[in-house]
């Protein structure tokens, strides 16, 4: 199955103007467009720049991936989230209220019907999530913030709680309605929708293939 150009250059924010123009070599793609056609079709950078790669053959390095986009467009929108990969990580941290620093942070496009806010985050360290998640380093997770209008979905979800010192993470346990963020049976945090604290939950992974 093939990629239209429209739907080709849907995905990265081009025109079918600029896909032409790349394909006849009357223009070459910015190096931030490489990277991320790169990333999504879970291509090795050098084969993209190295290699003359028509679109369809882009497919075969991940047509899964491109197919359940093209599905979950069907009944949900496109929408552009802040992208923390693991450069940036401790700068968001300690800027994680800082809605300028969020303005600047590189964006990806997901399909999503949510009404709340979203952010993407690039794995680190898998071993500092609950051992149920058998993430890899490089794992892209999607998560929406918790406020008090979707915190009755969370239970049992992956979370993420940031405030300002470090990212903590773990699975959300309700506990004689109280809840938690459990990282293990021995390690858990408490959770305060109140606090100055960002609490996120996991909506979708990205996951590289291994």
């Amino acid at each position: 199955m093939g990629l239209s150009q429209q739907a080709f250059a849907d995905l990265f924010e081009l025109t079918r103007g600029n896909i032409s123009s790349y394909e006849e070599g009357r223009a070459d793609p910015r190096i931030e467009v490489i990277i991320r056609i790169a990333n999504y079709f879970s291509i090795p950078l050098s084969d993209l720049i190295q290699k003359d790669l028509s679109v369809n053959e882009l497919l075969h390095y991940n047509a899964g991936l491109v197919l359940e986009t093209e599905r979950l467009k069907v009944g949900q929108q496109l929408l552009k989230i802040p992208y923390i990969p693991i450069l940036y990580i401790d700068d968001y941290i300690r800027q994680y209220s800082d809605e300028e620093f969020i303005a600047r942070l590189p964006q990806i496009i997901v399909p999503t019907n949510s009404k709340f806010k979203q952010l993407a985050f690039e794995v680190e360290n898998p071993d500092a999530l609950p051992a149920e998640y058998n993430y890899h380093s490089g794992d892209i997770l999607i998560m929406e913030n918790v406020v008090k209008e979707n915190i009755h979905r969370i239970s049992n979800k992956l979370g993420i709680m940031i405030d300002g010192k470090e990212i903590k993470a773990g699975m959300y346990k309700e506990k004689e309605d109280n809840i938690t963020l459990a990282l293990n049976e021995w390690v858990e945090y408490p959770f305060n929708i109140n606090s100055l604290a960002q609490y996120w939950v996991l909506r979708a992974v990205y996951s590289q293939i291994v």
